[in-house]
């Protein structure tokens, strides 16, 4: 290999880590590289046997390296697209498919936080427009009576509780002794799922969701988790192969149990 083909290879990897530096799907490629490349072959300084095996990189390589993220890319997109296809509105389909694309990646690379984080985005995402196109502060405040003590229970064998919705989706200000409208981003994911449930008559398996939800929230803070945190995080680990067929199928059973969005 000749200097100007290595000066070529030193632009191209310039290049391809500027294209996906802060892209959280890409995580395994920079861990990979500086494993691979800086630890192994330039950690101790001077390497021969190191530099060797990089000269030797040809671009056939790189071209490979290429093709194999390009195919990551196209596959999880695909998916993405056919899994979303009767979501109306484009820019909501635009962001799922995003999402979708980025949880199968990270599934893919063993991430399960990631997944889990993506997989809460594409609900959140959903929720959020469902009840925006709801208009979902004038459905309650017109129903409040109903809406401050909804009997609702998460299956058929579960225990029936009395939800006060009314005062999730609404804030008490005191000054002006009247209740105000809460943003939908402030309204727990728990109460935008028993709302939604309720309302279309769909259901989803509440241990599997408080499991996505749990990795949203506390995954990638394991250096403050509580013990029972602790534990609760290494068990969603361990069990993760037996379950996430369950977790996707959360987003099977909100897809096709929120009407409003296809």
């Amino acid at each position: 290999m000749n200097e100007e083909d290595l000066r070529k290879f030193i632009e191209f990897t310039k290049t391809l880590l500027t294209q996906l530096q802060g892209q959280n799907e890409y995580a395994w490629f920079f861990e990979s590289f500086n494993l691979e490349i800086v630890n192994s072959f330039f950690q101790n300084g001077a390497n021969t046997s190191g530099l060797d095996k990089f000269q030797s990189i040809t671009e056939s390589d790189v071209g490979r390296i290429k093709a194999y993220l390009s195919f990551v890319d196209k596959k999880a997109l695909n998916y993405g697209k056919e899994f979303y296809k009767d979501i109306v509105e484009d820019n909501l389909r635009k962001e799922l498919i995003k999402d979708f694309k980025a949880m199968k990646i990270a599934l893919k690379n063993e991430d399960i936080v990631e997944f889990g984080r993506r997989l809460s985005l594409q609900l959140e995402n959903i929720y959020n427009y469902s009840l925006s196109e709801l208009n979902v502060h004038e459905l309650i405040h017109s129903n409040k009576d109903f809406y401050s003590k909804v009997p609702f229970k998460w299956s058929e064998r579960a225990k029936s509780y009395d939800y006060d919705i009314f005062k999730s989706f609404y804030s008490f200000n005191k000054e002006l002794r009247v209740y105000s409208p809460v943003e939908l981003s402030k309204v727990s994911f728990n109460t935008k799922s028993v709302f939604l449930m309720h309302y279309f008559n769909y259901s989803v398996n509440k241990f599997n969701i408080d499991d996505i939800y749990f990795l949203r929230n506390k995954g990638s803070h394991r250096g403050t988790l509580n013990e029972d945190e602790k534990n609760k995080l290494q068990s969603i680990f361990n069990d993760f192969d037996k379950n996430y067929s369950f977790y996707h199928k959360v987003l099977f059973d909100v897809v096709n149990g929120i009407k409003n969005i296809r």
